[in-house]
């Protein structure tokens, strides 16, 4: 039954459906609204094709569209397409949204918890309940990167000590949110280019969980954009991450500053809650 405990697994791939239905939805339906009245007939002559603009000011047959006025017959055409594809792309976001709300692993927790406390000590569930799940997340133990002497002390809601205001923003708002994070937990990754391979130690910012959908991501704070060294050893991390499967939305975050543009509460916390909750 190992498998699944990871069904929940599937729930940000369709998350990622569904906002994409959305987006294409929103699209057609700008688009029919500026669309031109009339459809589109299309006549063969001569093994050439004939365009013809139908109204209701014009005969059955409409008025001819010349070549030179190509741009209309392609936006009546993409009106009548738009028209036959948008309600079948409503209802596939339908069918989406619909799989989503019924497909409860949650049940299975629920049913573990009400059993009787001496019969969940016997029982191996196939769904391990959320509080449990966070639990076991949080009780791996692991050492932080070390801060060096003389750096100014800077600790968050929690109480651990951060190396920036920015990143103490960062912790205070998932805290403030309840969502599980670790602070500079370390990760094996490939940090060598091209053919060679190099194994390097990284302490991405945050390891950060979404609970409802048991997926963990990293976020990685950028705070000194306008340095050209700091952006160059930016530009590396990033290309390690994606070299390692970590891609933008994926499974990582990212939120950048420099002294022009410093990070944004606000913003911390949508971004806190588009990924997390």
């Amino acid at each position: 039954m190992d498998e699944f405990k990871n069904a929940s697994d599937i729930l940000p791939s369709l998350q990622m459906v569904a906002d994409q239905f959305r987006l294409w939805i929103s699209a057609k339906e700008k688009s029919l609204k500026k669309a031109p009245a009339g459809r589109l007939r299309i006549s063969r002559r001569k093994n050439q094709m004939q365009w013809f603009h139908v109204t209701k000011g014009t005969t059955e047959h409409g008025k001819y569209i010349p070549v030179k006025d190509v741009a209309r017959a392609k936006a009546l055409a993409q009106k009548e397409y738009d028209q036959k594809v948008l309600p079948e792309m409503k209802r596939q976001l339908s069918a989406v949204e619909s799989f989503m709300k019924k497909f409860l692993p949650c049940n299975f927790e629920k049913m573990y918890v009400d059993l009787h406390e001496g019969r969940r000590k016997l029982v191996e569930p196939v769904a391990v309940p959320d509080e449990t799940f966070v639990e076991q997340w949080n009780s791996s133990v692991y050492e932080g990167k070390s801060f060096d002497e003389g750096i100014p002390e800077i600790r968050t809601l929690r109480g651990e000590r951060v190396r920036s205001k920015s990143e103490a923003m960062i912790a205070d708002t998932l805290y403030r949110l309840k969502i599980p994070y670790k602070y500079e937990s370390p990760l094996v990754i490939n940090g060598g280019v091209k053919k060679q391979k190099k194994t390097i130690k990284i302490y991405p910012d945050f390891t950060c969980l979404n609970v409802r959908l048991r997926h963990e991501f990293i976020w990685e704070h950028f705070g000194m954009m306008d340095d050209v060294t700091y952006s160059s050893q930016v530009a590396w991390k990033i290309n390690c991450f994606e070299s390692n499967g970590f891609f933008p939305g994926k499974n990582l975050i990212m939120s950048m500053e420099s002294a022009e543009v410093p990070l944004d509460a606000t913003k911390v916390e949508k971004i806190a809650k588009q990924y997390l909750l």
